[in-house]
């Protein structure tokens, strides 16, 4: 299995829907569907469901397309060096790589605690 292979899933803890159009990105590297997102964030101050870190900062929340049109992707980076760019790159595959991890674990925790119940 390749992280390419894998897929978001929303990280609240009731949803763990695998995310599709729009998303909502935390700094502290959580992830949400848009139902959960807009919900959630549109309460001030805006507070992570997944580990209650209060967001105050303008860029503590971003609402993402995550299949951005071939004429964003043309142009959202031009301009930038490319250390920029690579710094870019490099902060998100940290991001996926913690989210495939994170569900990973969750996966792997779930089907040793509840294997233990059946």
């Amino acid at each position: 299995m390749s992280m390419c292979d894998d897929f978001m899933i929303c990280n609240y803890n009731k949803c763990r829907t695998k995310l599709s159009g729009y998303a909502w990105v935390t700094a502290c590297s959580h992830i949400f569907c848009d139902q959960h997102g807009s919900g959630e964030f549109s309460q001030s101050p805006a507070v992570c469901p997944a580990c209650n870190n209060t967001l105050t900062g303008k860029l503590d929340i971003v609402r993402v397309e995550l299949n951005p049109s071939d004429e964003y992707k043309a142009v959202v980076l031009a301009g930038l060096r490319p250390e920029i760019i690579l710094d870019i790159s490099s902060r998100a595959i940290t991001f996926w790589t913690y989210q495939v991890m994170l569900n990973i674990f969750l996966n792997s925790f779930r089907k040793c605690f509840f294997g233990k119940f059946k």
